[in-house]
């Protein structure tokens, strides 16, 4: 199989190369733009902008683009978008003022690259009254710099004014004969008004008379200059200088101030700024390759702000800020720090209050914690009891396993509180060890716990605890407990023993002592609930409570069964 000519022309390689150079060039014109003629930077920028440039040729010999508004387009592939900063950016630069395809030769980076740099620089910051980039142009008469334009009604064609044999003479894209350039000319003498006199139809067909939509662009235009928040652009200044300057000091020096710049964002609350530089600084470190000092240097900017002293502060700043911060704010800001910012965040979400705040916080706080799970769950055997608790909630709300030895081990603590919480947790996990681990509760010294744990393992099904419910059943203890722990471990008994534990269940209903004595009625009547949900269609038949309580007379009568059998709940009676 043979690949034509075009298919080489268009291929990755040759586009990659076009749009790095096009990017290069028009960072180079940024750097203009904002440094002066003696700046290192500025002479870095153009250099690489020349040095990209040169790969071109490989491939493209000469270049044509095609002009849009917001692209360069080269074989009907867009080879540089700039939808972002709209007027600002570099195609809509040359196709405001009517250009729709420029071609470039080989030597052009050699020769006519600053020439066109410079003219683009005029003509962004030129004055109404100045010339336009066509004229800009055809003044320069570039030797490896060709164009085409039209008229700004888009009726026709331009002139191309480059590359021309006789200097002044315009070459039409039609075909049509040459057009010399008229000279200039004035009026005869005692002819037109008097020299000074100055009449009002002079303004009223001046070529500067703006109509409506004009006047409406300029408006638009000054607003979002105002609004525009130039401090992004000094960042972007200041990682230019850390990624294309050579001199270590240079660039020691913009981290230092990229670092004090940090600080003040955060104290003006400025979420969006410190998210951004952390976001470039972790992408400059990955592409950079520099000296360990600058490096390091780059490493260490999200963690100084991870440090728990500066955390400790953001924090109580956010919480007696009166304007609600933005959730994705936070999430941007938050997702770059490091694994030691979770200790202070999560002591935080353990004793802060209802504020405005509180919400963002949490969300941003459960990303940057689903992030780093190792470090949650060592959070979770912290000696401080708020970071325990503030860990507790992340855990429950990312549900991750990595957090279940630490929530163990906290079944084992002395706070019954947090077993309680820490059961929830588990629950919420609901993975065999997570569940294993819910078993221990069952056992728990403290009535409030394995009432958790009882319905822990009835939500959740869990039959590999159904041996030590058996035991609890029988466990002599069961009957002092109150009525919330017997129904909690009936119903959790239940719900799962199917037909071997009927007759268990049937035993602590219908049997009798030595005396006749028989269970007391709260316990029947909790077994008798569970037989209800055993669902065992053989064993169980419909009964109604008959007149008399004969069935469930005891020396203490209790509404307890009556109420279990009004609930629909049906059992098995021994005459």
């Amino acid at each position: 199989m043979t690949t034509t000519g075009h298919e080489v022309a268009v291929s990755p390689p040759a586009v990659a190369a076009i749009e790095d150079a096009l990017r290069a060039f028009a960072k180079a014109l940024r750097a203009i733009q904002l440094y002066l003629p003696n700046n290192p930077t500025r002479a870095t920028a153009i250099e690489q902008a020349r040095t990209a440039f040169d790969k071109v040729w490989r491939v493209a010999s000469p270049l044509e683009i095609q002009i849009k508004e917001a692209s360069f387009v080269w074989e009907e592939r867009t080879v540089y978008l700039d939808a972002e900063r709209g007027t600002d950016g570099l195609p809509w630069l040359l196709y405001r003022d009517g250009l729709r395809s420029l071609q470039l030769h080989s030597g052009f980076e050699t020769t006519d690259l600053e020439a066109l740099l410079a003219i683009l620089h005029k003509a962004r910051t030129a004055l109404p009254d100045d010339d336009d980039l066509v004229t800009l142009l055809w003044v320069a008469d570039l030797a490896t710099v060709e164009y085409r334009h039209v008229e700004h009604d888009a009726v026709g064609d331009m002139p191309v004014m480059a590359g021309t044999d006789r200097p002044g003479v315009a070459v039409f894209a039609a075909g049509l004969a040459p057009l010399a350039v008229p000279s200039a000319e004035s009026a005869a003498p005692g002819e037109g008004p008097p020299p000074g006199m100055v009449r009002v139809e002079d303004f009223d067909t001046t070529l500067y008379f703006l109509d409506t939509r004009e006047a409406t662009y300029l408006q638009d235009e000054l607003k979002r200059e105002y609004a525009e928040d130039h401090r992004k652009l000094v960042l972007a200044s200041l990682f230019d200088v850390i990624e294309g300057q050579a001199a270590v000091e240079s660039q020691l020096e913009a981290l230092r101030t990229v670092d004090q710049l940090l600080i003040e964002f955060l104290t003006l609350g400025e979420y969006e700024l410190v998210a951004l530089a952390l976001r470039e600084a972790s992408t400059a470190s990955r592409r950079l390759a520099a000296e360990e000092r600058v490096m390091t240097a780059l490493r260490d900017l999200p963690a100084r702000l991870s440090e728990p002293a500066v955390m400790s502060q953001l924090l109580q700043a956010l919480d007696e800020s009166a304007r609600t911060p933005v959730a994705s704010l936070l999430e941007g800001l938050f997702v770059e720090l490091r694994p030691s910012a979770l200790e202070p965040l999560v002591a935080w979400l353990g004793v802060a209050t209802a504020s405005p705040a509180r919400a963002s916080i949490e969300r941003a706080s459960a990303r940057l914690a689903g992030a780093h799970t190792t470090e949650l769950a060592q959070l979770l055997e912290h000696e401080n009891e708020f970071v325990v608790r503030g860990a507790l909630r992340l855990a429950a709300q990312l549900a991750t396993p990595a957090a279940v030895p630490g929530l163990a081990r906290l079944l084992r603590g002395r706070d019954p509180k947090l077993r309680v919480e820490a059961l929830s947790v588990l629950g919420e996990i609901a993975s065999p060890a997570a569940l294993q681990a819910v078993e221990r509760g069952i056992e728990d010294s403290d009535r409030d716990v394995r009432v958790a744990a009882f319905r822990v393992i009835a939500t959740r099904l869990h039959t590999a605890a159904l041996p030590r419910l058996l035991d609890a059943v029988r466990r002599k203890e069961l009957r002092s407990a109150d009525l919330s722990e017997k129904m909690a471990l009936f119903e959790a008994f239940g719900s799962m023993c199917g037909d071997a534990g009927v007759p268990e269940l049937d035993a602590l209903l219908n049997a009798r002592g030595l005396l006749g004595a028989r269970e007391p009625a709260e316990l029947r009547a909790c077994a008798a609930r569970a037989l209800g949900m055993v669902r065992r269609r053989r064993l169980r038949r419909p009964y109604s409570v008959p007149p008399t309580r004969r069935m469930l007379s005891c020396a203490a009568p209790s509404r307890a069964p009556c109420e279990a059998a009004r609930d629909g709940t049906a059992f098995v009676h021994r005459q």
